[in-house]
């Protein structure tokens, strides 16, 4: 009883955030503190790559230890669809065959943009514009062992070779949302996922969203000085004790050194449409959905 039979699996930047937060208000489910653990693909891929990523069994189990009395025990790690044979391989080796698998999948081109922000935003490995980052990322990831995997822009959306062994692994097991409608009708989206679940309906407040992008640092030096350890931090909770108040500073700092995200440029949407059209068509098939909004 303490291992999850309920995982989010991906695609990042898809809206697993706010899926992960709905879903923990339910009466039936329990969703782990730590959103983000890993653990079934963290050894794998290299454990420096993954911040709060979790190696240890004993650590992954305590995650759920208070979550027994529940009919699903849950986590989202939202890179455990963007590494499927790890993922799988482990899920045999841990989890029971018969645990639920939720996959979000946005516009691949729209997520590869949103998950380069996001990477800009929270991680200093990121100094690069969006169109030198997609010609890089793949190459620079396989070099340096300390990049995280949220950094391969590309690859995260080619989607259709890694649905496919879900479904083949897990078929019934495995519900598809789509980010489009879950954005433009969330509690709908959350109606399929407890039919599917075979738990009752629960309202929760869709209007509250979480990990909200859309927004870039004015420049690289205030991002770096946000995301600053030791004793520049040290100083911060010295001179302002109260964490409330931290957290207060902090967002005003926030919104005077930050504005929204451009738009990406025209040409790089064509570039990113051919280079994901026939994954799109092929991921059409697969799961016999209507995709053709994506190829627009």
């Amino acid at each position: 009883m303490n291992f999850p039979n309920l995982l989010i699996v991906g695609a990042a930047k898809s809206g697993t955030t706010s899926l992960y937060n709905y879903l923990s208000k339910h009466p039936d489910i329990f969703m782990s503190v730590n959103k983000e653990p890993h653990f079934l693909i963290n050894k794998e891929i290299g454990s420096t790559r993954i911040p709060n990523g979790i190696n240890d069994l004993e650590e992954y189990t305590e995650l759920f230890k208070n979550g027994s009395s529940f009919k699903y025990r849950g986590e989202a790690s939202a890179m455990y669809l963007q590494f499927p044979d790890i993922s799988i391989k482990n899920i045999r080796k841990y989890l029971s065959p018969k645990t639920k698998i939720l996959i979000m999948l946005r516009n691949p081109i729209d997520r590869a943009f949103s998950g380069y922000h996001h990477v800009r935003r929270f991680n200093k490995i990121e100094n690069l514009n969006f169109e030198e980052a997609i010609n890089v990322c793949e190459d620079r990831y396989v070099r340096n062992l300390n990049i995280t995997p949220a950094s391969r822009y590309l690859n995260i959306g080619l989607y259709s070779e890694k649905v496919s062994k879900y479904l083949n692994e897990f078929k019934e097991h495995v519900h598809i949302v789509i980010y489009d409608d879950f954005i433009s009708d969330a509690n709908n989206e959350l109606l399929k996922v407890y039919d599917f679940l075979s738990i009752k309906d629960f309202k929760v407040n869709t209007k509250e969203k979480h990990m909200v992008g859309g927004w870039q640092w004015n420049h690289i030096i205030f991002r770096n000085i946000f995301l600053s350890k030791g004793v520049l931090k040290t100083v911060i909770k010295f001179i302002l004790p109260i964490p409330k108040l931290r957290v207060f500073v902090k967002n005003i700092f926030i919104k005077i050194q930050t504005s929204n995200v451009r738009a990406m440029k025209a040409s790089t949407r064509e570039i990113l449409l051919k280079f994901y059209y026939d994954d799109v068509i092929k991921l059409s098939k697969i799961t016999s959905l209507d995709l053709k909004k994506w190829l627009k």
